[in-house]
């Protein structure tokens, strides 16, 4: 994602992006919300089960907080979309290790995959916005990014105690890769880096 130089008044993005990248943040917080609130039962492990439900309620106000702040954006509040199908199908693959034998991979997904790069991309948002008249935005993007900070090193705690073999570790390397790759066909949660490529590609 582009940055900002603080020198200047002119920000990156205009209030119609930020609000249309913020209803992009709040379905993925959303879709990780309900995601984990229905693995809760599926997921044998008494720790895993905990903390899925701590960060189910987390998620949970950064979706309202995110839905929030459309109003104020001059969009519709308690919005949700996502960028493009892909990014659709993307979490639809997260979601569907249901079994009772897929906790390694759905802590990889959360914790490997989608909430480090919704740390990177609240971080470089946070970084481009403009602090003259996004404020809000700016402090609510880095209180999502300490607690998916917080999110990341308890999820990889509990992860590392089921990474206990060398076929385990090859489940959880196989599915981040398969998951990677999904993502950055989509072009990220924002669809951004997939824009930037057609740009290039029309240059």
């Amino acid at each position: 994602m582009a940055f900002y130089d603080r020198r200047t008044l002119d920000g990156v993005y205009s209030v119609r992006q930020s609000a249309r990248y913020v209803m992009n943040y709040r379905y993925a917080e959303e879709r990780m919300m309900r995601m984990m609130a229905g693995w809760i039962a599926l997921t044998p492990q008494l720790p895993v089960k905990l903390e899925m439900a701590r960060q189910v309620y987390e998620c949970a106000l950064h979706t309202d907080a995110l839905g929030k702040r459309l109003g104020e954006l001059r969009s519709q509040a308690q919005v949700s979309r996502p960028a493009n199908e892909a990014v659709v199908g993307f979490f639809n693959e997260i979601e569907d290790k249901e079994e009772w034998e897929d906790t390694i991979e759905r802590l990889v997904g959360i914790h490997r995959v989608l909430k480090p790069h919704l740390i990177t991309h609240y971080s470089a948002h946070v970084a481009a916005a403009n602090p003259i008249y996004e404020p809000p935005t700016l402090r609510i993007l880095a209180h999502l990014v300490d607690d998916e900070k917080r999110h990341v090193e308890r999820g990889l705690v509990v992860l590392e105690d089921l990474l206990d073999s060398a076929e385990a570790h090859r489940r959880a390397a196989h599915w981040q890769s398969h998951l990677e790759e999904l993502l950055a066909a989509a072009g990220g949660v924002t669809g951004f880096e997939e824009a930037a490529e057609q740009k290039i590609g029309r240059s």
